[in-house]
């Protein structure tokens, strides 16, 4: 028979056992529950969609990605054409106005 502290007078055997068998600081070990078993129809699930749907997301994913990269290299392509058609304009009008300076 384990002496129960004065502390613990009116409480329950079944508590003050409980209670001293929970984890109260972080060096203590950590009590284990038991695990439970996944039950056999959601393992028939993951089996039966499982794959489908991973091979989906991920082609779905790189495609997204392929594309998001095609779409970036035009855009910067359509901007740089932009850019140098606008030097051009610029050049063309400071030799433009460097001729009327000269005359």
């Amino acid at each position: 028979m384990s002496v129960i502290p004065r502390f613990y007078r009116g409480v329950t055997r079944s508590l003050v056992q409980r209670r001293s068998q929970t984890r109260s600081f972080a060096s203590q070990p950590i009590r284990e529950t038991p695990h439970q078993q996944p039950r056999l129809e959601d393992i028939g699930i993951f089996r039966a969609y499982g794959k489908p749907v991973a091979t989906i997301f991920l082609w779905s994913a790189l495609t997204y990605m392929s594309l998001q990269a095609i779409w970036s290299k035009l855009y910067f392509d359509e901007v740089r054409l932009e850019t140098e058609a606008r030097i051009d304009d610029l050049q063309t009008e400071i030799g433009r106005l460097d001729h009327r300076t000269k005359s």
